[in-house]
């Protein structure tokens, strides 16, 4: 999966292709039925269309709430952040058909010219996720040679960067053990920076524990380091781990240090490391269970 961050928001590089094909169709039916339709038809077909992909969007937005009613219920924040995925947006695109020949036929817009529409729409969505399958496997590619060639020359060199092996680090978690990031080596870990004040870290907590139950007995682990010297209640992290019902390991940054190694001014910040213990992957901002998931398959 591709992802391209955008201050605290990472946003995936196929729904970022698919929005711009639409609006490209979008555009295209507007100049085509200005020049060969009167000019009241036109407006109607774009204001109809304008209102479909509104309609669209919202769908798949709340298509969250349908597809992952727990995790909504408990952080309703999760709406705000995520989306219903790639299941959500078959249930978009189906209310959005729906709505748009239902309401085409109400106001009177001719059964061929919806059609056409429909087609060329259909078309400029797939040319958008066709330009995402080309230039993710043509980045694929490139990447895996890249990447081997980044392994051998910076996996002794200790860093933040992708490609240098993760910085090792030793906290109490909150039964009070010491645990090191290196016991963690041979697996494919997700280093988690967060606090329990965060909205942002509350909705994506129950995406992290959902997506943890799914990986069991597949090499996969969560580490989520909480920036104790950020909270005003530090007894409060072992209530919120309580409350949410987290089961991977939690350990207590009561100094700052690992805040400041790892340059987490911006919370939730998530580190992908490889089963080496190199850093594949760095998220600024929530991630869903899908991020997770496809973000964790494409490493080794």
């Amino acid at each position: 999966m591709q992802v391209i961050q955008i201050g605290s928001l990472a946003i995936s590089v196929k729904w970022l292709l698919l929005g711009v094909g639409l609006l490209i169709g979008l555009f295209v039916i507007k100049f085509w039925v200005s020049k060969t339709h009167e000019a009241e038809l036109h407006k109607r077909v774009f204001d109809l269309l304008v209102n479909t992909l509104i309609l669209g969007f919202f769908i798949w937005k709340g298509s969250l709430i349908i597809l992952e009613p727990s995790i909504v219920m408990k952080s309703p924040l999760s709406l705000l952040y995520f989306t219903g995925g790639s299941k959500g947006l078959i249930l978009a695109m189906i209310g959005s058909l729906i709505y748009f020949v239902f309401k085409g036929r109400k106001i009177n817009i001719p059964n061929p010219l919806i059609k056409k529409i429909l087609a060329v729409t259909a078309l400029s969505g797939l040319i958008g996720w066709t330009m995402y399958d080309f230039a993710f496997s043509r980045t694929k590619l490139d990447k895996t040679v890249q990447e081997g060639q980044t392994v051998h020359q910076n996996s002794d060199e200790i860093g933040i960067k992708e490609g240098n092996k993760a910085p090792n680090f030793q906290l109490e978690n909150i039964e009070g053990q010491q645990v090191q990031l290196s016991d963690f080596k041979g697996k494919k870990v997700i280093l988690n920076l967060w606090a329990t004040w965060c909205p942002p870290c509350k909705a994506e907590m129950p995406h992290m524990k959902d997506f943890y139950q799914e990986q069991k007995g597949k090499d996969v682990e969560i580490v989520a380091v909480n920036l104790t010297t950020s909270e005003k209640n530090p007894d409060r992290v072992e209530q919120f781990v309580k409350d949410y019902g987290l089961t991977f390991p939690v350990l207590l940054d009561e100094s700052g240090e690992i805040a400041d190694v790892y340059h987490a001014i911006t919370i939730p910040t998530s580190y992908f490391i490889d089963t080496n213990g190199i850093i594949h992957k760095r998220i600024v901002g929530p991630m869903d269970k899908e991020m997770m998931t496809d973000l964790i398959n494409g490493m080794k």
